[in-house]
């Protein structure tokens, strides 16, 4: 249901661990435990992800910057009309 990242992780991880003992992934153990930590940092951003996927944007911040956008539309090319003449 909602763990299909955390099971494809695992899987991942379970493959990786399951090739070390018969010889596919034959590289030295620093270079295997770079990989482990790699996968599990991707994890705790993903986290850290839906973390602030769940926070919601204030609204006032948004319609601020939805003003200054318009208002940088409206004003810049006369702004640049002024400067390059």
């Amino acid at each position: 249901e909602g763990c299909a990242i955390e099971l494809v992780f695992n899987w991942i991880q379970s493959l990786c661990v399951d090739n070390i003992s018969t010889g596919v992934l034959a590289v030295p153990p620093p270079i295997l435990t770079r990989a482990f930590q790699e996968l599990s940092d991707g994890m705790v951003k993903f986290h850290d992800c839906t973390k602030l996927s769940l926070l919601p944007f204030p609204f006032p911040y948004s319609q601020t910057t939805m003003v200054l956008l318009i208002l940088h539309w409206l004003v810049m090319p006369l702004i640049a009309c002024q400067w390059t003449e």
